[in-house]
């Protein structure tokens, strides 16, 4: 799921979003946005007398929400350049697939494991923190 939380058409071209959008929205899942929604999260980054404090600048000019998307590109595409968001956004089973075929170069792999392994523990993490607030030690419940 993109930040705006829909679906999208896996027809429909995609972009990411930069440190700039996280800052500002830090409770988005991921940073792979469709090309229709962000576009419409509309946010100036410099007032009448220069930055906005916290402003992450993007190293070119830079004036508003749309100068901190990457050029569109496909969803497929998109994930591969951003494997961390892919999980994330429910591209879990291609960037798996992807990892381990054949035809994926070396350093495209090596990548998308190191993102998968992050996940992978991120998610172990989560369930063991799950386990233990649902289940907490004995001597916790016991009031001791």
């Amino acid at each position: 799921m993109p930040p705006c939380r829909h679906t999208i058409p896996l027809a429909l071209d995609v972009l990411e979003l930069d440190a700039e959008w996280q800052r500002r929205y830090p409770d988005m899942k991921g940073t792979i946005a469709c090309r229709p929604c962000a576009p419409r999260t509309s946010w100036r980054c410099t007032n009448p007398n220069g930055s906005f404090e916290g402003h992450l600048p993007t190293g070119r000019r830079c004036f508003d929400a749309w100068s901190h998307t990457s050029p569109p590109d496909t969803q497929r595409g998109m994930v591969l350049a951003a494997p961390r968001s892919g999980p994330l956004q429910g591209a879990e089973p291609y960037l798996r697939w992807r990892a381990g075929h054949k035809d994926t170069p070396p350093e495209v792999a090596a990548t998308l494991g190191a993102a998968l392994d992050e996940w992978d523990a991120a998610q172990r993490s989560r369930a063991t923190s799950l386990t233990t607030a649902a289940h907490p030690p004995l001597a916790r419940r016991a009031g001791v």
